[in-house]
C-alpha cells in the first residue's frame, strides 16, 4: 500500500513539473511576427562614410552608429521597423574628411566629420522589407564641416596641455593630453552647435608649469585656427580656409 502511494505521488509530482515547464517557441514571438528590414547603404562617393540613426546633432551619441561604409561599397544593415510608423526613422551620413596627414601629426592621419546639405535620409522602415539607399559623391562646395578646429605647435622647452576653461582638450590623432615640443602639431576639435554659425573662443590656454592664455577669437566652420606656443607666449591665430574635398 505504501509503495502504491509513493508511486502515485511521484507520478503527480512528475506531471506537475512537465506542465510547469515553458513550451518550446512555436515561432509566434514578436521578432517572428515583425521581422527586421534590410537596408542596403551603397556609398558611391570617394569618402568613407559613417551612418547614424536618429542622431541628435547637438548631443552626439556614438551608440547610434549604424555602420561605416567604405568608398564604392555596400553595407547590408539589419534595421527593425520604426515603433512609430508615421514618423519613421532618419539616417545621417557623415563623410570622413582628411584634416591632417601623418607627416603633420607625427602619428596618424586625422579624419573628421562633414556633411552635405539636406543629405539626411528619412523613411518609414517596414518589417521584412528591403531598401537600397545611395550615399552620393558630394559636389564642389556641397560638403561642409560640422565642428571647428584648432592646430597648435609647441616651440617651447616642455610639454603643454591645452585647456578650454577647466576642460582638457585631447589631440585628435592619438587622444593624448600632452603636446610635445617640436615640428609635429596638435589638432583639436571644438563642437559648434547646429543652431549657430560661429562660436566665441575666449578661455583657451596652455599649461606646463604655469598658464598661458590664448587670444580670444571668433571660430567659424570650415576654417582652421593655427597657434604657436613658446613657453610664456602664444602667437596667432593664423586662419586657413579648409577644403573638405581634400583627400
Amino acid at each position: 500500500m505504501i509503495a502504491r502511494v509513493f508511486v502515485f505521488s511521484f507520478f503527480m509530482l512528475f506531471s506537475f513539473i512537465i506542465l510547469s515547464c515553458p513550451t518550446e517557441d512555436n515561432g509566434n514571438n514578436d521578432n517572428n511576427k515583425n521581422p527586421p528590414a534590410t537596408v542596403n547603404f551603397f556609398n558611391e562617393s570617394s569618402f568613407r562614410v559613417d551612418i547614424y540613426k536618429n542622431l541628435n546633432p547637438d548631443y552626439f551619441d556614438p551608440t547610434t552608429l549604424v555602420c561605416t561604409v567604405n568608398p564604392g561599397s555596400t553595407y547590408k544593415a539589419t534595421i527593425y521597423a520604426s515603433s512609430d510608423q508615421v514618423i519613421g526613422d532618419t539616417f545621417y551620413p557623415r563623410y570622413k574628411v582628411l584634416l591632417a596627414d601623418s607627416f603633420e601629426t607625427g602619428t596618424s592621419n586625422i579624419y573628421v566629420d562633414a556633411q552635405r546639405n539636406l543629405s539626411n535620409i528619412s523613411f518609414v522602415v517596414e518589417s521584412g522589407k528591403t531598401y537600397t539607399k545611395t550615399i552620393p559623391q558630394p559636389l564642389t562646395g556641397d560638403l561642409k564641416f560640422i565642428n571647428g578646429y584648432i592646430v597648435i605647435q609647441n616651440m617651447g622647452t616642455a610639454q603643454v596641455q591645452i585647456l578650454r576653461a577647466e576642460t582638457i582638450l585631447y589631440k585628435l590623432d592619438d587622444r593624448g593630453a600632452y603636446l610635445n615640443q617640436g615640428s609635429n602639431k596638435g589638432y583639436y576639435e571644438i563642437t559648434i552647435s547646429s543652431f549657430d554659425n560661429t562660436l566665441n573662443i575666449n578661455q583657451l590656454k596652455a599649461f606646463s608649469s604655469s598658464y598661458v592664455n590664448f587670444p580670444a577669437f571668433e571660430m567659424e566652420r570650415g576654417k582652421l585656427y593655427s597657434f604657436t606656443v613658446n613657453n610664456t607666449t602664444v602667437t596667432g591665430p593664423v586662419v586657413t580656409n579648409l577644403n573638405p574635398m581634400k583627400q
